[in-house]
């Protein structure tokens, strides 16, 4: 849908390092503002564009607790957003949580195993217009295997 002109603004932060050897972390953050700047049929100056959060967080943490075992859990916030450029309907704030485990089979095999939505958390993801709105997955659980040659 045309729009007219938009302007997007913000910051985005990310960190990533080790504590310790066996110990990893990640952390993100965005702060953004999008608006419509110039008035067509679709939507006036001054609206705030679809789908675009205000801000988003997200924190990620693995430990190996072994050179072939480790963990991860992790939190992803999101705060409220419009379903469309009516800016009528919200989709509201959310946090999930996350967790993996690792293993390493072989030096040529690894393993892993992902939980998300941990909590099972009631949430909307997405939408294409104010009343086609997506919910977010409950818990998922996905295992995957990785060779190298």
């Amino acid at each position: 849908m045309l729009t007219g002109a938009q302007r997007s603004k913000g910051l985005e932060l990310g960190l990533s390092g080790a504590i310790t050897p066996q110990w990893q972390i990640s952390a993100g953050y965005a702060l953004q503002d999008a608006t419509i700047r110039k008035t067509t049929s679709a939507a006036p100056a001054g609206r705030e564009v679809p789908l675009v959060p205000k801000q988003q967080a997200s924190l990620w943490t693995r430990y190996d607790l072994t050179p072939r075992l480790g963990a991860g859990v992790g939190v992803y916030h999101q705060s409220r957003s419009f379903t469309s450029i009516s800016n009528t309907a919200i989709l509201p704030a959310f946090t999930r949580v996350d967790a993996a485990a690792f293993f390493k089979l072989t030096p040529q095999i690894e393993a892993q195993i992902n939980v998300e939505n941990l909590l099972n958390s009631n949430y909307f993801s997405s939408a294409y217009n104010d009343n086609n709105i997506m919910p977010g997955a409950p818990m998922t659980v996905r295992a995957t295997v990785r060779m190298s040659f």
